[in-house]
């Protein structure tokens, strides 16, 4: 059971880009907001799924305005759940674009300067 394997290395092109302490600390935010709002928007359409489930199924009495109210709260909080889903993961990718459209413009304009033939800034001359 003598296998052989081939190893293939694959080049690939890794991006970097500078970022300020400011907007680390948007796109964390964003991104903790996303994971939290996204929890409770699950919490809150499984609970609505469940109680819609059991007031289809159940023979109901004098609760059945109660329990039709809680189940139109349990909706809405998973209508606003779903918006700040929505919401926070729109700001955190308009921060990341934000970031590389910037990092872009000043690539930019290193490349014409260094085109126009003007000095590079750190070339101690």
């Amino acid at each position: 059971m003598n296998q052989r394997v081939t190893i293939v290395p694959v080049p690939r092109i890794i991006e970097m880009y500078n970022v300020s302490e400011r907007e680390l600390d948007q796109i964390g935010q964003a991104s903790t907001a996303f994971a939290m709002h996204l929890v409770f928007f699950g919490i809150t359409f499984g609970a609505s799924m469940a109680f819609l489930m059991g007031l289809l199924t159940a023979e109901l009495t004098n609760r059945q305005l109660a329990l039709v109210w809680a189940l139109f709260v349990l909706v809405l909080a998973t209508v606003y759940f779903g918006v700040q889903v929505y919401r926070s993961y729109h700001d955190g990718r308009k921060g990341v674009r934000a970031i590389k459209n910037e990092s872009k413009k000043t690539q930019a304009g290193m490349s014409g300067r260094a085109a126009a033939g003007a000095p590079q800034a750190g070339s101690g001359r």
